[in-house]
């Protein structure tokens, strides 16, 4: 007999019909997992994925629906519902949680394509998932008739052992190997097409799954290559299939660099919960004139150095997810200044979390060095995000302070950026104030 696709088992059961959650239902759904999650998160570290089980009461609850086109049977929520749902599970688990942003994020990518390429992609249900691989290595793209052959390895293919379809970016190349004109181009396959090859042996962030994709001289078909940059443009093919949605229209980067800071702050609120609570009634051997740490007066004084810190995170990233909102609703595109600002703003918040938790750690002394303390644990999952591009320091502070100075970034694309695209809806009469 031949064995049923997991298509096939997401299109029968009925826990994988189409969502019609609120957003207090969705959000009611993501808290009750957290304990059942944080329950897990050693499980999860140690098979260096997610368990099945998390996979499924993911797709249950909705949260990797939750910005997945409503003609398909997504809920289709504006931003931040996605950081924001990533971010109350990331209290519990933040592998779990990058899950949630980073890779069901991808749904709106899905969304910005071609009708006919969301037909097929979405033909079992909402609950699909499209793991991409950010960093090509020994691949390659070339051109052949009819379409492209792809070659090679491709890294950081988070959730890559639960995947239903694969997208990876790239330069398309002649078939002698020199360069084309065409721009970078994304492909589109199914999962069972690619390799998983299992490197993801790391410091943290290890239920991710991140592992690498080997391509073997795999065929794509034209009608599944697509121009990246014009994907990620305001006004892209799927706007008008999609109108109701803002996040299928407005130009796509800043919404895709930030939607990683729920799992960071989430990390941090799970990180400081677990700390306070947890030595609310330690007793350490070392302790001198009083009967426990938390009557220690640099106890006190660090933990609530670290609450402010936390307090700092939140509001900044309140203000970022709200100008993104509101830009999104209005359709606008978002200027290269804007941008930059942005930029800068993803790095502080990831850089107050991870110095409130390392204090934290480093405040529980022996204790604290065990890869079983849950504080360990979220310590060495931020260490690991705040080292993502998106979120790193030194790019986004320098640009910053060079714009600020009038002085250019040393990056092209913001340095002379591509002629903006108009959103579709800004036409369409889709606009609108938040």
């Amino acid at each position: 007999m031949a064995a049923v696709s997991s298509a096939a088992k997401k299109a029968t059961d009925t826990s994988w019909q189409p969502h019609t959650l609120t957003w207090q239902q969705l959000k009611a759904n993501a808290e009750a997992l957290v304990p059942v999650f944080a329950a897990r998160a050693a499980e999860t570290e140690n098979l260096r994925k997610l368990p099945k089980e998390n996979m499924h009461d993911l797709y249950k609850a909705g949260l990797l629906s939750v910005v997945v086109p409503k003609r398909y049977g997504g809920l289709e929520m504006d931003w931040p519902a996605l950081p924001e749902v990533a971010r109350i599970v990331a209290r519990g688990c933040p592998s779990t949680a990058w899950i949630v942003a980073v890779v069901g994020g991808h749904g709106a990518i899905v969304g910005r394509m071609p009708q006919y390429l969301q037909d097929e992609m979405f033909a079992a249900g909402p609950n699909q998932l499209f793991v991409t691989a950010s960093a090509q290595t020994t691949g390659t793209i070339k051109k052949t008739k009819g379409g492209v052959t792809v070659n090679g390895i491709w890294r950081f293919a988070s959730g890559c052992d639960h995947a239903d379809w694969i997208m990876v970016n790239g330069e398309l190349l002649n078939e002698d190997g020199s360069k084309s004109s065409r721009p970078n181009v994304r492909i589109i396959t199914r999962a069972e097409n690619v390799e998983i090859v299992d490197t993801w042996h790391v410091a943290g962030m290890k239920g991710t799954g991140s592992k690498d994709l080997n391509f073997n001289s795999l065929f794509v078909p034209d009608d599944h290559v697509l121009d990246s940059p014009s994907n990620f443009l305001g006004g892209p093919e799927g706007a008008a299939v999609n109108p109701g949605g803002y996040l299928y229209d407005v130009p796509f980067s800043p919404y895709f660099s930030s939607w990683l800071l729920g799992p960071i702050l989430g990390a941090a609120e799970g990180a400081y919960e677990a700390y306070r609570s947890t030595t609310k009634g330690r007793v350490g051997s070392m302790v001198q004139y009083t009967s426990t740490v938390a009557q220690m007066p640099t106890v006190q004084e660090r933990l609530a150095e670290s609450y402010c810190e936390l307090e700092a995170a939140r509001a900044l990233y309140d203000k970022h997810n709200k100008f993104l909102h509101e830009r999104g609703a209005a359709r606008l595109n978002i200027a290269v200044d804007e941008f930059i600002d942005s930029g800068r703003e993803r790095s502080y918040i990831a850089r107050l979390c991870y110095n409130l938790v390392q204090r934290l750690v480093k405040q529980m002394g022996a204790v604290g060095i065990y890869d079983t303390n849950p504080v360990q644990r979220f310590s060495r999952d931020l260490n690991v995000m705040q080292n993502q591009l998106a979120v790193n320091w030194d790019v986004h502070m320098l640009n910053f302070g060079r714009r600020q100075f009038g002085l250019p970034t040393g990056m092209e694309r913001l340095d002379n950026p591509p002629p903006e695209r108009p959103c579709w809806g800004l036409a369409n009469g889709k606009a609108k104030a938040p």
